[in-house]
């Protein structure tokens, strides 16, 4: 059961990822925007769930939570860019809801960090969870806003729902080839190679959210 588990979520983090660079470098907006960027929700979505169910067997407290910020930012981004501008729905209060209840994990299993022996859980010390957790509470501060607001309009519309669609990429990108790195040919475990691809998707997000908001996209 497990090695099955473990086999779906190798290969939809593959697809998830070659969909994911290949949606870099086509036009926004356009079809094939369209049916990558849902191969590429989809793959995401089931790699955090497989993630997840794997780390808790595993016991991996930071995976644990880690595969549920996939959800999150993938969830938030669509439910971002599928509803019309100025507009909050029933499932911005769930995420909400849902992105409080992350950085509370942060937080315990951070502490649970500290209390352990060797400052460790999981594999991971306190500053990991830090990190997540610092991340997702702007995330929490953001989508408070949102709500505040009525919703998001315009650029920071646009935004909003980009860098939530790269950030996934991006956590997918430096866990495989940063965190799996021992497990690609030596002539592949270079740092110049390792940190290729993650650089790409860094500079590929920053490069998008400020090109698309100024030259806008049809986003349906």
């Amino acid at each position: 059961m497990m090695s099955s588990i473990l086999i779906f979520h190798i290969c939809a983090g593959a697809i998830g990822l070659l969909a994911g660079y290949v949606v870099i470098f086509i036009k926004k907006g356009q079809v094939g925007h369209k049916y990558l960027g849902r191969v590429y929700v989809v793959c995401m979505l089931s790699l955090g769930l497989s993630g997840t169910y794997i780390a808790v067997f595993r016991e991996v407290p930071l995976s644990i939570l880690n595969g549920l910020v996939l959800c999150y930012f993938v969830l938030s981004s669509l439910n971002t860019i599928w509803q019309a501008p100025k507009r909050i729905n029933y499932l911005d209060k769930l995420l909400f809801a849902f992105v409080t209840f992350i950085i509370l994990g942060f937080v315990w299993y951070g502490y649970q960090a500290t209390q352990a022996e060797g400052g460790k859980l999981g594999g991971f010390g306190v500053e990991a969870y830090i990190v997540f957790g610092s991340v997702m509470l702007c995330c929490c501060i953001g989508d408070y806003r949102n709500l505040n607001q009525g919703g998001s309009v315009g650029n920071s519309r646009l935004v909003r729902h980009l860098w939530r669609m790269f950030f996934p990429l991006f956590m997918s990108t430096a866990a495989f080839f940063l965190g799996q790195a021992r497990l690609l040919p030596d002539p592949l475990q270079k740092t110049e190679i390792l940190l290729a691809p993650v650089l790409l998707v860094i500079l590929s997000g920053i490069y998008w959210v400020f090109k698309v908001p100024r030259y806008g996209f049809k986003p349906r």
